[in-house]
């Protein structure tokens, strides 16, 4: 296997399984997880909430949060199988219970509802009668507006195929799906299922899909056993340990006061960090034997350090959720989150606080399985109305196969343009990912309204990018040499 293929499987590995590959590759024993059975549920007509499903289905209740979406446009060239399309549609239906799902009560406790399969419906919009000229601007406003389309949580399904006809041979599928039903990683299993089942239909062949051995249903029956039986006291207590005597918000510089009431209204802003930075910082966490992860995390240590002084740190990291082999090809709500929390010392050099931060994340991904809302109820003793519990600010690396890359030659992304949708739903103060493109990455911040305005934002992944160049060059210096050296001014008086 030459080196590209060894960088792009990696760059597949969840943070999990990277943290164990970076353990083996130093030589260290990894310690194996035992593979639990998770059985099926007696009842299949309904199922528990999981963890994250039930605060997600409070935020949805909110008023005061933005339906967003999740969701992809992708342009479709060729003949389309309208047929066929809405053959691989109620085959997906079939195969996952959660997204033939509704939400409602079962003896007072909030549960979702199993449906029973039926075709699916898939929604065409012609637009052949429209002058030539004038179909691309409406397929981008019109697929925008499906994507923003609010779903109805008592009524089945949660996710929904919309065509977009331009002309015979040319067409945009919008696929949008509810939190509750999906997570990110889920999405790219819909679209790949959709695509696998269209092609089989498409051509008269049966589905090539394996039934799946349980359902999402089963896993969140399971999680809440595991909870009952106290299977995560251990991780619990850890958590407990890690996070005591935590500072009580990490922050960035606002613009703006915190609202009395916390607000959910997100948007994001971009910066492409280019080629060779990139290579320069692979370059650097191979020397020193770290996951480019624990790189991009600890910049962003000194970034905030430099910011405001503060030495305590925490911030979060999106983990998949899926720790376990049954559930890698379900469809479902998996997403956790699990704390950084790193100590700042300007006097010490770079490279020995990113040997700490690694370290810092290996035990994090060790103790992942808690759900993070679990860890919210048992540490919040007095949960403040306007400030994100525990954690304020989370730090992603997004290496997940894009939708680019599930590109083919005859399908491909499909830009919505000046109607991408500007708001979501952000329920962090902001959320800095970096996107590994595989040649490239791009750092993005999305950030809560209320807070930060979007030309302080551009100026923070400015200056993140000059602290990842000046440690590039410099790592062994202290950090409070490098704070100067990539000209980070001070801004503890601006962070409120």
């Amino acid at each position: 296997m030459n080196a590209m293929n060894i960088d792009k499987k990696r760059a597949e590995l969840s943070p999990a399984q990277l943290a164990l590959l970076e353990k083996r590759l130093k030589g260290r024993p990894a310690p194996r997880r035992a593979e639990r059975t998770i059985p099926r549920r007696a009842d299949k007509s309904f199922a528990p909430l999981s963890i994250a499903q039930r605060e997600t289905l409070e935020f949805a209740r909110s008023s005061a949060v933005p339906s967003g979406y999740l969701g992809a446009s992708l342009r479709m060239s060729g003949e389309l199988h309208l047929n066929a399309l809405r053959q691989a549609a109620t085959e997906i239906d079939r195969r996952h219970e959660i997204l033939r799902s509704s939400f409602g009560t079962v003896a007072g406790e909030p549960v979702q509802l199993i449906g029973t399969p039926a075709a699916h419906p898939v929604l065409l919009i012609d637009l052949t009668d429209r002058p030539a000229a004038t179909r691309e601007r409406a397929a981008r406003r019109l697929a925008a507006q499906e994507l923003e389309r609010p779903f109805d949580l008592t009524q089945p399904p949660l996710w929904r195929l919309t065509v977009i006809r331009l002309d015979s041979t040319d067409h945009v599928l919008v696929i949008a799906a509810h939190h509750l039903a999906a997570d990110f990683l889920s999405l790219g299993l819909l679209i790949r299922e959709v695509g696998v089942l269209y092609d089989a239909f498409a051509k008269s062949r049966p589905s090539p899909l394996k039934d799946l051995d349980i359902q999402y249903g089963d896993w969140a029956a399971w999680q809440r056993e595991c909870l009952a039986r106290g299977d995560f006291d251990r991780e619990l207590a850890y958590w407990r340990e890690r996070l005591a005597g935590r500072p009580p918000v990490s922050h960035l510089p606002f613009s703006r006061p915190r609202p009395a009431i916390r607000t959910y209204k997100g948007s994001a802003r971009m910066l492409s960090l280019g080629q060779q930075l990139a290579s320069e910082l692979r370059t650097l966490s191979k020397q020193e034997k770290v996951s480019l992860y624990a790189t991009l995390l600890a910049t962003f240590n000194v970034l905030i350090h430099g910011y405001t002084g503060q030495r305590d740190i925490i911030l979060g990291r999106g983990v998949t959720g899926r720790t376990s082999a049954a559930i890698e090809k379900l469809i479902g709500c998996f997403v956790n989150m699990v704390v950084m929390r790193n100590r700042v010392d300007g006097g010490r050099p770079f490279v020995n606080f990113l040997k700490e931060t690694l370290a810092v994340a290996e035990a994090a991904y060790s103790n992942q399985d808690l759900p993070f809302g679990k860890l919210v109820t048992t540490l919040q003793c007095e949960p403040d109305s306007n400030c994100p519990p525990i954690v304020q600010i989370a730090f992603n690396l997004y290496t997940a196969p894009s939708f680019q890359e599930m590109a083919t030659d005859r399908l491909d992304v499909f830009d919505l343009g000046e109607f991408k949708p500007p708001d979501m739903a952000l329920f962090q103060d902001a959320i800095f990912g970096i996107h590994d493109t595989g040649n490239s990455l791009i750092a993005e911040m999305k950030y809560n309204r209320d807070l930060f305005d979007s030309t302080s934002v551009d100026n923070m992944l400015h200056d993140y990018k000059a602290v990842l160049e000046t440690v590039s060059a410099h790592r062994d210096k202290p950090i409070i040499d490098l704070i100067g050296l990539a000209n980070v001014a001070a801004c503890a008086s601006k962070a409120l």
